[in-house]
């Protein structure tokens, strides 16, 4: 129904190379590595993750214990599908898991909208961590301690998790003009007009 594959285990970018990269097509100036782009993607969200830690540790503290990891890892992989629900649907999306470099990530050979680009990389950043983060934050469950303490934690390690996402809005909002469509080639994204 929303197209969207699990293809398991990510060897190399071979398994992403499909389809035609448009001839005018300009590569985005991005790291080439999951490292890399995590430590790209960690420095320019930094001001942000230094403000939402601040407000967790003041509100409840850091509370994390086996059970909240667990659910973090179940929800790494509802991030994923979340990331392929907010494609247009006729779009074939496949999730890869790459713990060689601890990410998963979800991939897509068709362009989509440059807004469209940003809303996908957003989508699960918003649901799993910062509606239930401003929710903790703003003393929603405050009536069941152990409640406040999951949601708190897990929503702020779902928040950490978006890292590489952030860089992709980034570098979108910066890179490409107005009107332009993003695809995705290899383990690179693309734009042209």
């Amino acid at each position: 129904m929303y197209n969207i594959k699990f293809k398991g285990k990510y060897k190399d970018e071979n398994e992403l190379k499909k389809g035609e990269l448009p001839i005018n097509a300009i590569k985005y100036d991005e790291p080439d590595t999951m490292n890399k782009i995590f430590w790209r993607g960690f420095l320019i969200s930094s001001p942000m993750l230094l403000v939402i830690t601040i407000l967790l540790f003041t509100r409840i503290g850091f509370k994390l214990n086996f059970t909240i990891i667990i659910i973090e890892f179940i929800l790494l992989y509802v991030h994923e599908f979340i990331h392929g629900f907010a494609c247009p649907k006729e779009i074939e999306k496949e999730v890869w898991t790459y713990f060689k470099e601890g990410a998963l990530f979800v991939y897509f050979k068709d362009p989509v909208s440059k807004l469209r680009f940003i809303w996908l990389s957003l989508a699960p950043n918003l649901i799993l961590g910062f509606i239930p983060f401003i929710l903790v934050i703003l003393g929603v469950f405050n009536f069941n301690n152990t409640l406040e303490v999951y949601i708190g934690n897990i929503s702020w390690m779902m928040i950490l998790g978006g890292i590489g996402d952030y860089l992709n809005i980034y570098n979108t909002i910066k890179q490409v003009p107005k009107g332009s469509k993003v695809m995705c080639y290899g383990f690179n994204s693309y734009w042209f007009e």
